[in-house]
């Protein structure tokens, strides 16, 4: 398996059609999306603040490939494990 290439997080702004808006530094980006992509944003576009992985090269987002990682699939994992936890709402 190919490992995840360096990326940066973007904020979600807008969704078109065959593209999604997104920031990165105070810059706007128009990245190209697929089907399955958009279909995907859909679902999410309804969340407060939604961060996005995007290549180094902004050109395309990192969806699929983050999926496919293990060691992202970890830190999931772990990050709902932490999710259940009573310490996790403290100073709620």
């Amino acid at each position: 398996m190919r490992r995840l290439e360096t990326f940066t997080l973007a904020t979600f702004l807008e969704l078109h059609s065959t593209r999604v808006t997104v920031m990165i530094h105070q810059a706007h980006y128009d990245i190209p999306i697929s089907q399955d992509e958009h279909a995907l944003l859909q679902l999410l576009q309804e969340e407060p603040l939604l961060l996005l992985p995007v290549s180094r090269d902004r050109r395309h987002l990192l969806l699929d490939r983050l999926v496919a990682d293990p060691i992202v699939l970890q830190e999931l994992e772990d990050f709902e494990g932490a999710a259940d936890s009573p310490v996790s709402y403290e100073g709620v």
